[in-house]
């Protein structure tokens, strides 16, 4: 138990520490034989949040002070990048999705129940993903490691943490039956470079607000839209379609994601670039034309 950690040592602890609580929670999940269901997801998703109460509590102690619990973001809304979060994460799958529709690989169908039903359950499912599951990963990605890693510069922390985020995945896929990727050649390199990219998205997110909320609304609005969208696609190739051209992390979405990492991070430019600290939150900077982040 020590204080005097570094914020760099602190998120290599953090690391190794997350990665085996993966292992354990994928072969927790296969020795019990569980089945997808509420438990086993909540078993593997609440890994990032254990290990960083983990970090506060018992490794570094910094939870015992109220700054400590602040540089997990959660203390503030970010409502003013809101819109971005939900809209520009579900414009990707939606644009995505447009693009195989005008291929002959898929076109469009209502599904059953038409637009009404399906979009009711989309927003259903995102504000349930966004107080659970998507929450669960950013208080240990975003909330707890990307500000200890913001010392390495912004390109090479949100780099770093994309591939602690996406590793943190490679034992639900090799250990469980319950991440099926198809062919891994392929599969792999779209998924690594999809979590990267997101990983550049959502983090300019943070350090624009100081807040972990945003990110954990754009978390939950990939993985509701991309299911969602599925179910107005008829293709006779859904391993292409639903793998690896959209789906989860398919070719389109990569590039999708790219795009919104990029613009995203020229608004932070122009608004709040002020380096995150693992010891403090960072305090909104106010810049003509941008409003500060609401706390």
């Amino acid at each position: 138990m020590s204080t005097k950690l570094t914020d760099a040592n602190k998120a290599a602890i953090f690391s190794v520490l997350v990665l085996c609580m993966s292992v354990w929670a994928a072969l927790l999940i296969r020795f019990l034989e569980l089945t997808p269901s509420m438990g086993m997801w909540v078993l593997w998703s609440i890994t990032p949040t254990v290990a960083a109460l983990l970090m506060l509590l018992v490794v570094t102690r910094d939870g015992y002070s109220k700054e400590g619990w602040k540089s997990l973001g959660l203390h503030r809304l970010g409502f003013n990048v809101w819109w971005i979060a939900f809209g520009g994460t579900l414009l990707i799958t939606i644009a995505a999705s447009a693009v195989v529709w005008a291929t002959p690989l898929a076109s469009f169908i209502m599904p059953e129940g038409g637009i009404l039903n399906a979009s009711i359950d989309f927003l259903i499912n995102v504000g349930i993903l966004a107080l659970t599951f998507a929450l669960a990963e950013e208080i240990g990605m975003r909330g707890y490691l990307q500000p200890r890693l913001m010392s390495l510069g912004r390109r090479r922390a949100l780099l770093v943490v994309g591939l602690v985020w996406a590793t943190w995945h490679m034992p639900l896929i090799f250990l469980t039956p319950f991440l099926p990727v198809g062919n891994k050649l392929i599969s792999l390199p779209l998924f690594y470079g999809t979590i990267v990219a997101a990983s550049f998205f959502y983090g300019n997110l943070r350090i624009y607000t100081g807040s972990t909320w945003p990110t954990s609304i754009a978390h939950a609005v990939h993985n509701a839209a991309w299911g969602a969208l599925g179910a107005f696609t008829a293709t006779s190739y859904p391993v292409l379609v639903n793998k690896y051209l959209v789906g989860d992390y398919g070719l389109l979405i990569l590039v999708g994601v790219v795009i919104g990492a990029i613009l995203v991070g020229r608004m932070r430019r122009r608004g709040m670039d002020q380096a995150q600290s693992g010891s403090a939150a960072p305090e909104a900077t106010a810049t003509p034309g941008v409003a500060t982040a609401p706390r």
